[in-house]
């Protein structure tokens, strides 16, 4: 096939990171749309002599290259700020694309040595490393030192640009960057994340660190995590049973086609839906949970809204009661979705037992045995409906009715909650109509 991306804006901005990046060039996605003008590089991609003389030094890493100081360090991060006029006032900068480069190919070792080297051996092998080591959460930080730059030029980013609002983007070990930089900030800083979409990388939830694993938890609803279940890489420290749950974000599975490994990994097996959006996998441990952080992340903007003039008691009656409606919902839906999963399993489970079951009066070739004998010798040897399909519901009814027992009584709680709202709503027209008012901001 043709090795273009999916024309979807967010993965189209995200792919922007492999292109010739340099100070004050204008950043361009693969199809074409600008995003801005580059004002900051952080390119460390190699271990650096230094030279003698400070204005050599200032041409190796400021005047031609556009790189910072700290690409002396040599840790292979590279990170990219993208303003759409970057001849504002740095204070007056509303918004900031922050983005976080991949790995640099493999093919480009006679070349690029050192940041070959550097992204590949001494983070790509070491934190993949470190994740699949870590089967529960770490006590500690272990990251490497390029994620770490990686946080101190974020840091520096939103220092530089102290009211804009800040949008990240990265693929692959740029996501992996991406989410620890994140995960490194200062609680206030944090919530200056209006959005992250990364793709295809790791996911670091286990190697953070345990107050690390907070703050990224602050912003878990604006935090796109796409992998795709073909790529090796992207699937390493995930657990599509557990989906966005003790992850960096929520986790988008993605509905690929098969391509080769490298093709793979750099999301050219994506495809769009009829409504243009990157098709995913339909995951209850994904789908329902991240529509509840979604709705969410809505109701907590618009309570910070309100309580920027001070919270009326009417406003907070109303934020109460939206909030439990959002959380019983939520909870449905999860449940419902569950227990979609559990049938699903029981229901494939005796179907394969039963055909299981059905073969034992097959005659196995060369035998003498007919239909009949072939199924009392099975049954002599243990082989019957009783060990075999009724096994399965003996074992999966007591959990299916405790399932459908949970379902039953979110939904009465669910209904309880809305009568109540409702009742409250009925008695009071003034309330109501200010209820309209508020609802239609969510």
């Amino acid at each position: 096939m043709t090795e273009e991306y999916v024309s979807e804006v967010n993965l189209q901005t995200a792919m922007a990171e492999y292109k010739d990046l340099r100070l004050n060039r204008i950043a361009e996605t693969p199809n074409g749309n600008q995003i801005g003008t580059v004002t900051q590089v952080y390119d460390n991609t190699g271990h650096v002599t230094l030279p003698p003389g400070v204005k050599e030094l200032e041409a190796l890493t400021g005047n031609i290259t556009g790189r910072t100081m700290e690409s002396l360090s040599g840790a292979g991060e590279q990170v990219y700020a993208v303003v759409k006029n970057p001849k504002e006032n740095a204070e007056d900068v509303e918004e900031v694309t922050v983005l976080f480069r991949g790995s640099t190919s493999p093919d480009h070792i006679f070349y690029e040595a050192p940041d070959v080297w550097n992204d590949w051996a001494e983070n790509d092998l070491v934190i993949g490393t470190r994740i699949l080591k870590q089967s529960i959460p770490s006590d500690r930080d272990n990251s490497t030192e390029q994620l770490k730059a990686s946080a101190r030029a974020l840091k520096d980013i939103m220092e530089k640009y102290p009211n804009a609002k800040i949008n990240i983007y990265g693929h692959s070990l740029g996501s992996m960057d991406a989410q620890y930089a994140m995960a490194a900030l200062e609680a206030a800083q944090i919530e200056r994340i209006q959005q992250a979409y990364i793709y295809n990388g790791p996911d670091v939830y286990r190697i953070l660190s345990p107050e690390q694993r907070k703050i990224v938890d602050q912003i878990k609803g604006r935090i796109y995590n796409y992998a795709d279940p073909k790529d090796k890489i992207s699937m390493v420290g995930r657990d599509p049973a557990k989906g966005s749950v003790g992850s960096v974000g929520m986790v988008y599975y993605v509905d690929s086609e098969q391509e080769d490994f490298v093709n793979q990994h750099m999301t050219y097996g994506y495809r769009l839906d009829k409504d243009g959006k990157i098709k995913i996998l339909s995951n209850t441990s994904t789908v329902a949970y991240n529509n509840f952080l979604i709705k969410m992340e809505s109701f907590k903007r618009l309570k910070k809204s309100l309580a920027s003039d001070g919270i009326t008691s009417s406003e907070r009656i109303f934020l109460d009661s939206e909030q439990a409606k959002l959380t019983s919902s939520g909870i449905c839906h999860i449940v419902t979705e569950e227990l979609d999963v559990l049938k699903k399993i029981y229901n494939d489970g005796a179907q394969d037992a039963s055909e299981v079951l059905v073969s034992c009066s097959n005659v196995p070739w060369g035998f003498i045995l007919s239909p009949y004998e072939t199924e009392v010798a099975y049954s002599d040897g243990g082989v019957t409906y009783e060990t075999t399909v009724g096994v399965i519901q003996k074992r999966f009814t007591p959990v299916l009715d405790t399932a459908k027992q949970l379902e039953k009584d979110f939904t009465d709680l669910e209904k309880q909650i809305k009568n109540g709202i409702q009742k409250k709503l009925d008695e009071d027209e003034e309330l109501a109509n200010e209820f309209k008012q508020w609802e239609s901001l969510i």
